[in-house]
Parts: structure tokens; sequence; C-alpha cells
């Protein structure tokens, strides 16, 4: 197995773990209102100003941003990996590059599918 095949397997092992964090990142809460620090002050003023939700702009689109960013990532993985495959076509690397490009395919596919079919809010 030659030493290109396993720095892009690794390689593209590194991107899937990139690929999660950044679904992970993006289900975050963004509103400044739902964080811990304002917590606080609306406990402790009477008028304060009312939270933005999840549907108000960016808000509403943080989670899109972050999933089409890890699609891209993704893409970008099955890419290098089929690359690879062509250039280096062993059987042992062969079955490297497909165990690595596997997940990346899955995760594609499902986020390709949840950007579809997200909700799209105009803003203001």
């Amino acid at each position: 197995m030659s030493a290109e095949t396993l720095l892009a397997a690794g390689y593209v092992s590194v991107l899937l773990v990139v690929v999660v964090g950044l679904e992970v990142y993006g289900r975050q809460s963004t509103s400044a209102w739902g964080s811990r620090i304002f917590a606080g002050y609306r406990r402790a003023v009477d008028d304060a100003p009312t939270p933005a939700t999840d549907a108000d702009w960016p808000h509403s689109e943080v989670g899109r941003f972050h999933r089409a960013l890890s699609m891209f990532v993704s893409l970008v993985a099955v890419v290098l990996a089929g690359a690879e495959a062509i250039r280096h076509h062993q059987p042992a690397e062969a079955v490297l590059l497909a165990a690595v490009a596997v997940p990346h395919c899955l995760l594609a596919a499902r986020l390709g599918r949840r950007l579809r079919h997200s909700e799209v809010l105009p803003p203001g």
C-alpha cells in the first residue's frame, strides 16, 4: 500500500470529523437572548426586550449554512477518495478508500435531503 493512499485515507477521515463537528456546531442556538449571560438580565429587568426566536433572520439560516458547508466538505472528501482510487487501484487500497468514502457518501445524501426539506424564511 502506498504512503499517498494512507495519507489520503487519513485526510478523508479527518474531514469526516470536520463534517460531524460542523453539524454539531450548526445545531447550537445563535440567539443572544438564549445565552446564559443574558438570562440573569431577563429575570432582573421588568421591561427586557422579547428574545429573538430561531425563526428570526439571521438565526434561521445558521443551520442551513453549516449543513451546506458540511455537505461541501463531504463531497470534497468523496472526490479526493475517488481520485486516489483511480490513481492507486490495488485491491487493499481500493477497500481502504471505499471504507473512508462510504460514510461521506451517506452523510452527503442525508445532508442534501435535509437541505431540500428545510424551510427557508425570507428576511424581515
